[in-house]
């Protein structure tokens, strides 16, 4: 892990838009007449034996949610200039303290958390599922949302047209390229952090990567869990030419069959002992704390947002990815938002401690 202290305090100046999610995240712990249960396996043996059929549930509180939204806030919290274009007609909504513009309703997450893990049940808003171009185009109020150092684009898997607005994408920056005869300059970073992609058609897989491939104006990376990179190598992957095993190894494979198929300039694992990010020329790991977890959901989203402030503020890629493992670990331990001053304060006890 890299000693990112004198990276923390400087300040920068990076401009983050995040889009196009949202979500209203009622939290509830669970118990049945016997008293609390605690972990999922305890509830799933529960539901399979008969051993209870209806079970309470305590509303513990709600808070503004979804991908773009928890990753705004990172990015807010470690000072970037932030403009969220989500999802927000609701009143949880109105005191995010940055810049944002709503595009429809949000989704409604009921999140059932246990001492081990959380389980989600979405109604989605059908203004997320049908989301695209034109959306934001009507929410952006003549602005460009794609004028900022980084822009975290989140939740693919929930948007019907997704990998159609990516095409739309790479299509307007071509034309505005070509119009002003540029060199072929990035435009700044392109962070995708894609969501649960374990719940889409593998179908779907190859055209969303194909998608990315064509975005030829942004330095662009993909940010995902173990699952997700598992879901997306097999999808991608010919009969028999699967990345069986674990370990080092097995994961700059499938980093690099995705990296690759969308001729990524950078793919990323954020995993719970290590992030591993993959170049065209190499692969870069960086181990995690182990913290005792209070929230199993929302950090992928503040590690995505870590690592574009950091991308986008020049810093190394090691330092980058010391960042946004310590903004996604502070918040499952915490479960809060850090700043630039707590995390560096935070790291440093870690860090004497072990």
């Amino acid at each position: 892990m890299e000693d990112i202290t004198d990276a923390l305090a400087r300040d920068a100046d990076v401009s983050l838009t995040c889009l196009p999610d949202g979500s209203v995240d009622r939290r509830y712990a669970v118990e049945d007449a016997t008293g609390d249960v605690e972990t999922r396996r305890d509830l799933g043996r529960r539901i399979v034996t008969g051993h209870a059929k209806s079970f309470l549930v305590d509303h513990e509180g709600s808070e503004p949610g979804g991908q773009a939204v928890n990753a705004a806030r990172q990015g807010h919290a470690l000072g970037a200039e932030t403009t969220l274009y989500g999802h927000l007609d609701h009143e949880a909504f109105d005191g995010l303290p940055f810049a944002t513009r709503s595009m429809g309703r949000p989704a409604d997450v009921a999140v059932f958390e246990f001492d081990d893990d959380a389980v989600m049940f979405t109604e989605e808003s059908p203004d997320i599922a049908g989301w695209d171009l034109d959306a934001l185009d009507a929410a952006s109020d003549a602005a460009d949302p794609f004028d900022a150092d980084a822009v975290v684009w989140t939740n693919w898997a929930s948007t019907r047209n997704g990998t159609a607005a990516l095409r739309a994408l790479a299509d307007r920056e071509r034309g505005a390229s070509d119009a002003s005869n540029r060199d072929g300059g990035s435009d700044g970073w392109l962070i995708v952090d894609p969501g649960d992609v374990t719940v889409c058609e593998r179908d779907a897989v190859g055209p969303f990567l194909d998608a990315l491939a064509n975005i030829e104006s942004f330095d662009t990376v993909l940010s995902v869990n173990d699952d997700e990179l598992a879901f997306l190598t097999t999808a991608v992957s010919g009969d028999g030419d699967a990345v069986d095993g674990d370990g080092d190894a097995a994961t700059a494979d499938r980093l690099e069959r995705v990296r690759e198929r969308a001729d990524l300039d950078l793919a990323v694992l954020h995993a719970e002992s290590a992030a591993v990010a993959r170049t065209a020329t190499g692969t870069t790991r960086c181990p995690n704390l182990d913290v005792d977890a209070r929230r199993y959901t929302g950090g992928g989203d503040r590690f995505s947002a870590g690592l574009a402030y950091a991308i986008a503020a020049g810093w190394a890629l090691p330092e980058a990815l010391t960042l946004a493992n310590a903004c996604a670990t502070f918040y499952v331990a915490h479960a809060e938002t850090a700043g630039p001053d707590r995390l560096a304060a935070w790291l440093a006890t870690r860090v004497s401690d072990a």
